[in-house]
């Protein structure tokens, strides 16, 4: 499933803003200061959190590797990817950091 795909499903089943507060909150437990506006469009938060990573892994990759640790991001997709230019990189990651984080609010959403 793509990234935006995930964001509709999220947004379709009532968990958008809650996906963005669980971002956010990743985002703070990994030390990492950008923040994403709860009334932000799916398509432009696809697009922030893609430029977020690809300014990470360029300016501290360490950093990059605490945020997918901390929202617990799958290391054997991660070590999966074949070579890949980075800004394709960053989308596929990008798709794997919204996935899980739709998993983890899903979870906590059950009746």
């Amino acid at each position: 499933m793509k990234g935006l795909a995930i964001l509709e499903e999220a947004k379709a089943s009532g968990l958008y803003d809650a996906l963005i507060i669980q971002l956010n909150k990743d985002f703070l437990r990994a030390g990492l200061s950008e923040q994403f506006d709860e009334h932000i469009k799916p398509e432009a938060l696809m697009r922030n959190l893609q430029a977020t990573l690809y300014e990470q892994i360029l300016s501290d990759f360490e950093s990059y590797l605490t945020l997918l640790y901390t929202i617990d991001v799958s290391e054997a997709k991660i070590k999966a990817l074949p070579s890949m230019e980075l800004h394709e990189l960053t989308a596929i990651v990008t798709t794997l950091i919204l996935e899980r984080e739709l998993f983890k609010i899903s979870f906590k959403n059950k009746p």
